[in-house]
């Protein structure tokens, strides 16, 4: 037989049950003078023990499946941040002169160089006015106003005849046209002035082709005519980079100098050098960001793989092959070497190294040393198709977070289904010591029952006796 007594978390258990199942009121006992509903209480938390032990194991899986949540979007990040690299480039690239007609900004495939670049002319967008009206209000003449942008014309717009010179603008502003429309006033007279968005005419074309604004009066119209007129024509940038002269019909230009883009800000004036070098504390701020995304998922791995004293084992991920097998192929990824590169081709060579607890750190002179030696490297290391780095953690993250065939992501189905089996086995468990408690319930009832009862007759007997010995003794 069983001996009754209870942790406390198994009493919270049996609790709960005789909260929800018993009777509101039971007075155990008052027959037989036993404590008949703490019995009761105690029988019914010996039997709920096997429940904690599924719940604790339950607790234990849904921390797992968080877990593994959290590692695979943390291997989610790095392959993002590992992607930007192969796909911008490590090796960061800045402005080492000074210049005053025109800034350089490098970026995505900007290389170290230097370079002549001159300034001939900026490039301006067309403008073109209206005649001179007494004021904005005033009323214009109906008829056909024509808008010609960068060679395209655009559909008519009809003006109502007395049409304020406002409302033209506005009328024209909302023609989808790319060109802006507002009244200028001198103080004595209103203007509408009409200026394309977008700056210099189509190369191949004319200055004419920026814009046109055309008006044909409708006949009997009273209002006054427009009378535009092109009062800045449009202009191209023109500036020269090391002997070549270049034409482009915008101020940012971004495909004279490869990875470089140049923004034009003076004209006429001399030719200026443009040095760019390679900046090494740029790039290892660059390459930080894989070493940080990295170290966000040794940080979970060393969590659940080395858990410290104390923690309950049962929660984390360290009897889990998958993930040990993933800590695996995380430490080889500094040391893998990436075929076709010579002296600089691995993370390791640009200075990357690994700690005792598993976690990256750069050291400078090592990057900095690699990025003299071979600056193209520094790229290839995450760039290079099928062999890159950026290519191997796109295959090991996918490998583990695809879902239904990565790893992970199966392991993690796999805990899912274990979690809704062991609810189904506690529910079945639940019922069975419920269905337990009212049996016992109902014995110690029926027994306290016969004991009144027998007491009852017992009662019974003893008036009987004690009426006879009066009687006799009479």
């Amino acid at each position: 037989m069983a001996t009754i007594g209870s942790s406390s978390a198994s009493s919270s258990v049996a609790g709960a049950l005789a909260s929800s199942l018993s009777p509101a009121f039971t007075a155990g006992g008052l027959a037989s003078g036993l404590d008949t509903n703490s019995i009761v209480s105690q029988l019914v938390t010996i039997e709920s023990q096997p429940i904690q032990l599924l719940q604790q194991q339950q607790q234990g899986l849904q921390s797992q499946v968080s877990a593994l949540g959290d590692l695979m979007s943390k291997l989610s990040d790095l392959q993002t941040a590992t992607d930007a690299l192969a796909s911008n480039g490590v090796l960061a690239v800045s402005t080492a002169s000074s210049t005053t007609s025109f800034t350089a900004t490098p970026g995505a495939g900007a290389a170290a160089g230097r370079y002549t670049v001159q300034v001939d002319s900026l490039a301006r967008a067309a403008k073109a006015r209206s005649a001179a009206f007494s004021s904005s209000g005033a009323p214009v003449a109906g008829g056909t106003l024509t808008l010609t942008v960068q060679g395209k014309a655009y559909p008519p717009i009809t003006i109502a005849d007395g049409t304020s010179l406002s409302d033209v603008a506005t009328a024209i502003r909302q023609s989808g046209a790319p060109v802006s429309a507002t009244i200028l006033s001198d103080g004595t007279s209103s203007y509408l002035s009409v200026t394309a968005l977008d700056t210099g005419y189509p190369v191949s074309g004319a200055p004419a082709d920026a814009l046109g604004v055309a008006f044909a009066a409708a006949p009997g119209a009273t209002g006054q005519d427009p009378a535009f007129a092109i009062t800045s024509p449009a202009t191209n940038a023109v500036l020269w980079v090391d002997g070549l002269k270049m034409t482009r019909t915008s101020n940012t230009v971004s495909d004279a100098i490869p990875g470089t883009t140049l923004t034009l800000g003076q004209e006429g004036g001399p030719a200026e050098d443009l040095v760019l070098a390679n900046d090494a504390k740029a790039t290892q701020a660059k390459l930080q960001q894989f070493v940080d995304a990295y170290n966000a998922i040794n940080s979970v791995l060393q969590q659940n793989l080395s858990p410290g004293q104390g923690t309950d084992r049962s929660s984390t991920l360290t009897g889990d092959s998958a993930v040990r097998e993933l800590q695996a192929k995380m430490q080889t990824l500094t040391s893998a070497i990436v075929p076709g590169l010579s002296s600089v081709r691995s993370l390791a060579d640009l200075g990357v190294q690994t700690a005792k607890d598993g976690s990256l750190s750069i050291d400078a002179t090592t990057l900095s040393n690699a990025i003299t030696a071979d600056p193209s490297a520094v790229n290839a290391i995450f760039s290079t198709a099928t062999t890159g780095i950026g290519a191997v953690v796109d295959g090991l993250v996918n490998d583990e977070t695809a879902p239904v065939t990565g790893t992970l992501s199966a392991d993690q189905s796999a805990m899912n289904d274990s979690i809704s089996r062991l609810g189904d086995q506690i529910t079945a468990a639940q019922a069975r010591v419920a269905t337990y408690q009212q049996t016992l319930l109902a014995e110690f009832a029926a027994m306290e029952q016969t004991v009144s009862s027998l007491k009852a007759v017992g009662n019974y007997l003893t008036a009987q006796a004690q009426a006879q010995q009066q009687t006799a003794s009479k």
